[in-house]
């Protein structure tokens, strides 16, 4: 029997798999925002809902999922389109994401430093999750609340990301270009990891003087030595060639 539950889990498995939040998937289908937010998936009474039929298909016009063939995934093995969900990823607090030996050369996690994290929405692929374990974000991200990491998904511009630094405290924010002085423009982002691009289709390499940068959520490191700063935006440059640096899309953010 097909639970309300199962419906959700497997539109937040396609929605992720696009790189989509659950408040991206409701714009994409011309909703408000908060259509699918976690809390207004439940009734005063505590109650998991249904979803709405014609909120269903516009929903899946949107993903390009026939109708029959979503609902023969939730009744066949597995939910979705056949494939097995789990809400169990593997975790790491925001503190130790500095660490060496946490991820393998591909950018996915690695190792036996790895927490085990139960989210409640499913994940598929080599998602993780991110503990802030801070509160030097807030209020943009609470203490205590999860990232989840899609390593997999190009980041875009103005993306929510995280550029993983080897040693160095990771920076939180949104992708952006940034003009550089003309002694930086030797600096260039390595784009094996994720075949990384912009909206547009250029690498993040692209010549010029423009260089990919992430906007902090907090200005904590500015001005700091262990980083290249841009002194007019404060955002902290993305540079290429560095040994254990990862640029990681932000696919949502659990509270």
């Amino acid at each position: 029997m097909i639970r309300p539950a199962d419906l959700w889990e497997a539109l937040d498995t396609l929605a992720l798999e696009r790189g989509l939040t659950p408040s991206g998937l409701a714009r994409a289908a011309g909703l408000d925002p908060t259509t699918f937010n976690p809390s207004r998936r439940f009734s005063p009474q505590g109650d998991m809902r249904w979803m709405a039929l014609p909120t269903l298909l516009r929903v899946l016009d949107v993903l390009k999922i026939p109708p029959a063939q979503f609902i023969s995934g939730l009744e066949g093995q597995g939910r979705g389109l056949g494939r097995p969900v789990g809400g169990r990823v593997r975790g790491v607090p925001l503190s130790r994401l500095q660490i060496s030996g946490l991820f393998d050369s591909a950018g996915h996690p690695t190792g036996v430093m790895w927490e085990d994290v139960t989210l409640p929405c499913a994940i598929t692929g080599d998602a993780y999750a991110v503990r802030v374990d801070t509160d030097a974000m807030e209020p943009f991200l609470r203490l205590g609340s999860s990232l989840v990491m899609m390593p997999d998904i190009p980041p875009r511009r103005s993306d929510r990301v995280v550029l993983i630094r080897r040693d160095k405290e990771p920076v939180i924010g949104i992708l952006v270009e940034t003009s550089l002085q003309e002694e930086d423009l030797s600096l260039e982002v390595d784009t094996s990891r994720a075949s990384q691009s912009d909206d547009g289709g250029r690498p993040l390499s692209a010549a010029g003087a423009l260089r990919w940068a992430v906007l902090p959520y907090t200005a904590a490191g500015k001005g700091s030595a262990d980083v290249r700063v841009d002194a007019g935006t404060g955002a902290v440059v993305v540079e290429g060639g560095k040994v254990g640096m990862l640029l990681h899309r932000i696919g949502m953010a659990t509270f």
